[in-house]
């Protein structure tokens, strides 16, 4: 796996072994995530579920201010720290459960939250509600879900889904808070 575009471009990351704990996110997906968003000096940009941390790098490498990575795998967390050494950056990263983590991030206010966990995963309702609670993105930030093109998440009270791209087998679901009455 290698960064796509940035001042990162071409560079190899590592990654773990099979796709049981992590899946890699592929270059065209990566590509097409980074072409649809906005990454500048002031984003602020979190990597939930972040592997081997690749879509933090991507992030990094295109401008972004800070990213925050966390995984709940200590070895996918080593991978990351290595990654982001051999990229020349020392970036915080957690090793918690996602709702750990949420709540640590209470009223961070990231623009981007990137929410990619193992395909077995199911608690999609339970990432919403806590984001939310702990108002870890801010008012205009967006939730980018990346799953199984047949998968189907529940009802996300508070959030509206206004985008969705397939790429092969997966599909990035994009969301925004609805605006407060």
């Amino acid at each position: 796996m290698r960064i796509v575009a940035g001042k990162y471009k071409k560079t190899n990351l590592k990654t773990l072994e099979g796709d049981e704990i992590t899946r890699p996110t592929r270059d065209m997906v990566r590509e097409a995530l980074f072409s649809s968003i906005t990454v500048h000096n002031e984003t602020l940009f979190l990597d939930l579920f972040a592997g081997s941390g690749a879509i933090g790098i991507e992030a990094l490498s295109r401008g972004a201010k800070d990213v925050m990575f966390n995984d709940h795998n200590k070895e996918a967390v080593r991978i990351i720290k290595e990654n982001l050494a051999k990229v020349r950056e020392e970036r915080r990263v957690l090793n918690l459960d996602y709702a750990d983590c949420l709540k640590k991030l209470k009223n961070s206010g990231f623009d981007y939250i990137y929410v990619d966990p193992p395909y077995a995963f199911a608690e999609y309702g339970k990432v919403f509600e806590l984001v939310r609670e702990y108002n870890v993105l801010n008012k205009k930030g967006i939730m980018i879900i990346e799953v199984r093109k047949d998968t189907q998440l529940p009802e996300t009270p508070g959030y509206s889904c206004f985008k969705e791209r397939r790429y092969g087998i997966n599909k990035l679901l994009y969301y925004r808070k609805e605006e407060e009455q």
